[in-house]
């Protein structure tokens, strides 16, 4: 059982309040634009599977909103997923053999090491910087290998916030390039970046798309998490490898949700601006509060996480143990960080569902923490 699992069952066993702080879906209603394009959907009277690659019209749609590098894409370069982590799975098993080696940093998304070894491949962990990429890339150069095939990373990261500034990405992609690997940028969180360096994002330095491979994902842009729709933005014969490899797996993407998505175009461009300032303001009031019971927090410079070291708080019993007991005692559900690689820290998420549940939150945690 992880960590993350005993706490949810401290939760759930809980007699009075909680605090959820585990999950990290948006805490911001859906467009209304894809609402109505959903409701308009589900009245159709037939519901085949949609194509293997996704809906031609959402290709289409998607493949120009990746204008990185001033290139857009076209459809071909696009390919519908179940979600991100399906994608994920589908690109890895197109592009892993068993032995190869996968590059990622840790901490990480537990999604990257369990994925590569399900497939017979090894991952490699490279430790980031104390929250940030300073130096990553040296870093993985002195891990590359003949085996290593592939590296992967989330940017803004999930757990860390850790964001890639524009030089690092440069120096990633340059690197990938000259040694022959893939760059798989997990871009789930790209929507919430909060410092004007990270606004370049790697794919803006590799315009033939022969080294990056994006994956983005409509959970946490339009928190639409429940709609499992994502994609994977390649070079055309990467992403019909993907497509071939995603069918064998995993069935498409749900047709209504995809039908709906069609509909990005008519959500007002504040959206965006809005969900991200009501994140950035958690996490400024969060940091504060942190640091007036005298812990060391780095502000992230991106996503929904703060990444917290509690081994002092914790002492001889652990991190996870401590969480554990914070779920018993006060209804407090923090994100142990052994899940993640990291044993002496814990994630905590901002996205309460409401600003009264935030404010409870708030409170509860800082009542815990004394």
């Amino acid at each position: 059982m992880t960590g993350a699992q005993k706490v949810v069952r401290a939760l759930a066993a809980r007699k009075g309040p909680t605090s959820q702080w585990i999950v990290g879906e948006p805490c911001v209603s859906p467009p209304d634009a894809l609402q109505q394009a959903l409701g308009r959907a589900a009245e159709k009277t037939a519901y085949p599977y949609s194509p293997l690659a996704g809906l031609p019209e959402l290709r289409e749609l998607l493949a120009t909103r990746h204008i990185e590098g001033g290139i857009p894409l076209r459809a071909e370069n696009i390919v519908v997923t179940g979600g991100a982590k399906a994608g994920l799975l589908a690109l890895l098993a197109s592009l892993l053999e068993p032995g190869d080696e996968l590059i990622h940093p840790i901490p990480y998304y537990p999604a990257y090491p369990s994925m590569a070894r399900r497939l017979g491949a090894c991952p490699v962990a490279v430790p980031e910087n104390d929250g940030s990429f300073e130096g990553w890339t040296q870093a993985v150069e002195r891990n590359i290998t003949h085996r290593t095939r592939a590296v992967v990373l989330s940017s803004p990261s999930n757990p860390t916030g850790a964001t890639l500034d524009s030089e690092q990405s440069r120096e990633l992609v340059d690197l990938c390039r000259d040694r022959g690997l893939r760059l798989i940028c997990d871009e789930a969180y790209v929507d919430f970046r909060y410092s004007p360096s990270c606004e370049s994002l790697p794919a803006e330095f590799d315009p033939s798309r022969e080294t990056v491979i994006q994956l983005r994902s409509a959970s946490k842009s339009w928190a639409l998490c429940g709609w499992r729709v994502g994609w994977v933005a390649a070079d055309t014969e990467t992403a019909a490898r993907v497509a071939s490899t995603h069918a064998a797996l995993i069935n498409p993407a749900p047709g209504p949700a995809q039908e709906a998505m069609v509909s990005l175009g008519e959500i007002p461009s504040e959206y965006l601006t809005n969900a991200r300032a009501v994140v950035e303001d958690r996490i400024t009031e969060l940091c504060a509060l942190l640091q007036e019971r005298d812990l060391a927090v780095r502000r992230p410079s991106g996503g929904f996480y703060l990444w917290i070291d509690l081994s002092q708080l914790a002492g001889e019993r652990g991190v996870e143990e401590f969480c554990v007991d914070l779920a018993n005692r006060f209804g407090v559900g923090l994100w142990p960080g052994e899940d993640f690689g990291g044993a002496s820290h814990a994630r905590i998420a901002v996205t309460s569902p409401s600003e009264q549940d935030w404010m409870t939150a708030v409170k509860i945690l800082a009542t815990s923490l004394e």
